[in-house]
């Protein structure tokens, strides 16, 4: 059996000329230094097409949604063209393209303070599992971001904190499991940070007793992914029900389970 080539460096990395071209008018790494809210979305080998198909889903989602026109409502349809029209003026849009000078990987950031980033991914994916639809070709995962910070434990530990005391701030305990990446960074040990993490959710005093670790089927997952010099986190739900919030095999299986339905149904005529 041959051996696995490694792949090279330009794989995962931008090239120069194409790192300037893809940070006109985007936020970078650097921003995300303080806490934003966002989504990471990761593309089988085409970024562009993946970037198309990740914003139609927004937009799908997030899209201003038609209203009847009713006798008597002139006036508050009237308003809201209006707010329509000055955040258009106003240039605010509800989210933005980081530029990571990554291939194969973006962040888009939610600007909006009424959208929670990790309640839209699980919609998204989970109107997808139920209506048993592919809608994407290129798009391989979808991860909620909550919480960003600078890429050392101390901040790690700072940001975890706060961020898990709106879910295990009761006293009834949880199973959770923490699921690690790190992109282009070698500062952080996967062990270390996994431990830090790990002794807030079951040891802080602020939170439930016996909370455990669960790797198999956790009721809440701890995503930390690691991008260069920036920290990107959330807590998700159904983790291991939405295949690790992975499009591409979240779709493969509801294709599977059409066939097998139309397979029975044949056999049955």
């Amino acid at each position: 059996m041959a051996e696995k080539q490694k792949r090279s460096k330009s794989h995962y990395v931008l090239t120069k000329k194409r790192q300037k071209t893809a940070a006109k008018g985007r936020l970078s790494l650097d921003d995300l230094k303080t806490s934003r809210k966002g989504i990471i979305a990761t593309a089988n080998f085409l970024d562009y097409g993946c970037r198309r198909e990740v914003f139609s889903l927004l937009d799908d989602f997030c899209g201003v949604e038609e209203k009847p026109v009713v006798e008597g409502e002139n006036n508050e349809v009237d308003d809201e063209i209006a707010k329509e029209v000055a955040v258009l003026k106003a240039g605010k849009k509800k989210f933005r393209l980081v530029d990571t000078t990554l291939n194969n990987m973006m962040f888009i950031v939610v600007n909006d303070d009424s959208i929670e980033a990790c309640q839209l991914v699980h919609k998204i994916l989970s109107t997808l599992r139920e209506k048993k639809e592919r809608k994407t070709r290129f798009a391989q995962r979808l991860l909620p971001v909550s919480h960003t910070c600078y890429a050392s434990i101390d901040d790690i530990k700072k940001t975890a904190l706060s961020m898990l005391k709106d879910q295990f701030h009761n006293e009834t305990p949880k199973t959770f499991g923490i699921f690690f990446k790190s992109r282009n960074n070698s500062s952080i040990s996967r062990d270390e940070v996994i431990i830090a993490v790990a002794s807030i959710a079951t040891d802080d005093e602020t939170f439930a007793e016996f909370n455990k670790v669960h790797l198999d089927n956790p009721e809440y997952a701890i995503i930390i992914n690691v991008v260069k010099t920036a920290v990107l986190m959330s807590v998700v739900k159904d983790y291991k029900l939405l295949c690790k919030y992975n499009v591409d095999e979240l779709t493969k299986v509801t294709l599977l389970h059409c066939l097998k339905n139309m397979r029975h149904l044949l056999i049955c005529c």
